[in-house]
C-alpha cells in the first residue's frame, strides 16, 4: 500500500512539472558572477544564459513590503546600512543595488532593490525555468498567494521550514514547495557529511510532507537520493562553484546545482549530458 501511496505521488508531482526542466544549474540569487545579485538585472540574465532555475530571497521590511535581499542588512549588496526589518520600504528603494562587498560594481547600471512582485515579473512567465523562492518565515502565505496570482504555480516553488510551508498550503494548497528543515545544523552542515541518520531523515520528511524539491547542504547516499525520486522530488545542491566537482554531483543523482559561477558550472553540466 505503501508503495502505491509513493508511486501515486510520483505521478502528481510528474504531471506537475511538464515541460519544466528535469535538470539543470540553478543561478544562485541569479548570480552569474558578474550581475549584482538579487536584482532585476540578474535573473533575466541568468535565464538567457541557459539556467535552468534562479533563486531569489524574500524578506519583509519594516513597513511590511516583501523586498529582495539575501542578508539581513543591506550594506553588503547597496550603498546603505541598516537591517531590512528596521528599514521602511521608501528608504530602501532610495538605496543603490548594484553593489558587491559594500562596494560599487565597475561598469554596472543603476538599479534598484526590487520587492517580490517586480522579481517575479523580471523572469519571463513563458519561459521553462524554475523560480526557487527562498522566503523568511512571516512571509510564506503572502508569498504564496502572489505566486497564484501572478500564474506561476507551475513554474515558481517557495523554499522555507515545514511550519511556513504548512501556513501557505492552508491559504494556497497547490503552491510547490522545497523542504528547508533541515535536521542537521550549524556551521558542520555545510559541505561536510552528515550524519547518515539525519540526512535519511531530512529525506523521509521531504517525502512524507509532499514537498516536490529539498535543498542539500552536503552529499547524501544513493539510496536517499533514490528514496526521493521515487517520490517525484527534486534534489537540489547548495553549492557548487568548481566544475570539477560536477561529475561527482551528477553522479550522485543531484538535479540541480546552485551556484554563482553559472556559465562554467553550465558547460560542465553540458559537457557531462553528451
Amino acid at each position: 500500500m505503501k508503495n502505491l501511496f509513493v508511486m501515486a505521488l510520483a505521478m502528481a508531482v510528474s504531471s506537475l512539472f511538464a515541460a519544466m526542466p528535469e535538470r539543470g544549474v540553478c543561478a544562485h540569487r541569479g548570480n552569474d558572477g558578474k550581475m549584482p545579485e538579487n536584482t532585476t538585472l540578474a535573473w533575466p540574465n541568468a535565464v538567457k544564459l541557459g539556467a535552468q532555475m534562479v533563486e531569489l530571497d524574500v524578506k519583509r521590511c519594516k513597513t511590511g513590503e516583501l523586498v529582495i535581499m539575501h542578508d539581513a542588512t543591506v550594506d553588503r549588496t547597496t550603498n546603505g546600512k541598516g537591517y531590512v526589518t528596521n528599514l521602511t520600504f521608501s528608504a530602501i528603494r532610495e538605496l543603490e543595488a548594484n553593489y558587491r562587498k559594500g562596494k560599487p560594481i565597475p561598469g554596472c547600471p543603476s538599479v534598484k532593490v526590487p520587492t517580490f512582485e517586480e522579481a517575479i515579473d523580471s523572469i519571463p512567465a513563458d519561459a521553462e525555468v524554475w523560480i526557487n523562492c527562498h522566503c523568511a518565515p512571516n512571509t510564506a502565505v503572502e508569498v504564496a498567494k502572489i505566486i497564484k496570482a501572478k500564474g506561476r504555480l507551475k513554474q515558481a516553488f517557495i523554499a522555507m521550514s515545514l511550519k511556513a510551508i504548512a501556513q501557505a498550503r492552508k491559504v494556497v494548497p497547490e503552491i510547490l514547495t522545497c523542504n528547508m528543515s533541515r535536521t542537521f545544523t550549524g556551521v558542520q552542515a555545510y559541505h561536510k557529511p552528515w550524519p547518515p541518520e539525519k540526512s535519511t531523515l531530512y529525506a523521509k520528511q521531504t517525502v512524507e510532507n509532499k514537498c516536490q524539491f529539498l535543498q542539500l547542504l552536503a552529499p547524501c547516499s544513493k539510496d536517499d537520493i533514490k528514496m526521493m525520486h521515487d517520490a517525484g522530488v527534486k534534489v537540489s545542491y547548495f553549492h557548487c562553484e568548481n566544475p570539477e566537482k560536477v561529475k561527482a554531483l551528477v553522479d550522485l543523482g543531484v538535479d540541480f546545482i546552485l551556484t554563482d559561477n553559472l556559465v562554467a558550472i553550465r558547460d560542465k553540466m553540458k559537457e557531462l549530458s553528451k
